[in-house]
């Protein structure tokens, strides 16, 4: 996946981090990830793997975005990731992830 592509399908990640390294060695990285990852809904009782990768791998650049992570955190979260994949891939999710996204009682 190149940074272009994951800014389009993440539209929420910060213009200010567009241009950093580490979004390119993340997006080609976690490619595959990123592919499948959806934001879970705000009704969500279970999140399946694509909910799973968008909370730990997108999810920090939305954080920061809302002014809740300064921007040097946010990459140092980045670099980590990065760090833990290549260290094991296999601890990206929790094992026990369900099928597909469970929602609440009167979510659509």
């Amino acid at each position: 996946m190149t940074v272009q592509e994951l800014l389009e399908k993440f539209p929420e990640i910060p213009e200010d981090l567009h241009g950093e390294p580490v979004l390119a060695r993340f997006a080609g990285a976690f490619a595959e990830q990123l592919r499948i990852a959806q934001k879970p809904s705000a009704c969500s009782t279970g999140y399946d793997p694509g909910n799973h990768f968008y909370m730990k791998l997108v999810n920090p650049m939305a954080i920061y975005r809302l002014g809740l992570m300064k921007r040097e955190m946010v990459l140092q979260k980045l670099e980590a990731l990065l760090d833990q994949f290549a260290a094991d891939p296999s601890k990206l999710i929790p094992e026990d992830v369900v099928a597909s996204e469970i929602r609440g009682p009167g979510c659509e």
